[in-house]
């Protein structure tokens, strides 16, 4: 019977994690269905959803607990198959890129004005560039939501253009 399982992996930062991690998986004949892995302040993280024969899971466990003498943390949590998930929410896709000068309450402002609207956020990405003649530090967001069928998107996206302005940011909406 096949199991579909999420890792969380978290711990301090050094070459060879991914190799590590997704070696485990692949000699139990796991397959990587979905993941995040990125480093944030000398920290790597994963957060994977795989999917494997369930008699393959007690040697993954142990293969898990390796790694935890070496420092890290683990976490393996059962989830749903992703084929049998419930159909998404009705609504529209709405992708946005969002750059300006680094300053607290970014992320805060738009997240909350999504949440006012009932919106559903599927993916946010941050990091920190550097503007290229003055070195001062630029914030990089990426948000991918689901705007419910019952809110105009046109005001959704007048409400996100306004938030930009008042806090001196760029906002373009992708696809």
């Amino acid at each position: 019977m096949t199991k579909n399982m999420i890792l969380f992996l978290f711990g301090k930062d050094r070459p060879g994690i991914v190799d590590q991690v997704t070696s485990l998986l692949f000699d139990q004949g796991a397959n990587i269905e979905e993941s995040r892995m990125s480093a944030l302040g000398g920290y790597f993280s994963i957060m994977a959803l795989f999917s494997c024969e369930a008699i393959k899971l007690p040697a993954i466990a142990t293969g898990l607990a390796a790694l935890k003498e070496t420092g890290f943390e683990t976490t393996l949590q059962e989830a749903q198959d992703p084929s049998k998930e419930p159909r998404p929410e009705a609504g529209l896709p709405l992708k946005m890129e969002v750059q300006g000068l680094d300053h607290p309450g970014i992320v805060q402002s738009l997240v909350s004005r999504l949440h006012q609207r009932n919106t559903n956020i599927h993916s946010l990405d941050t990091h920190i560039t550097h503007a290229p003649l003055s070195g001062a530090p630029l914030f990089n967001l990426l948000l991918e939501v689901i705007v419910p069928a019952d809110i105009p998107i046109a005001d959704l996206k007048g409400e996100m253009t306004e938030i930009a302005r008042e806090m001196n940011l760029d906002l373009i909406f992708t696809k």
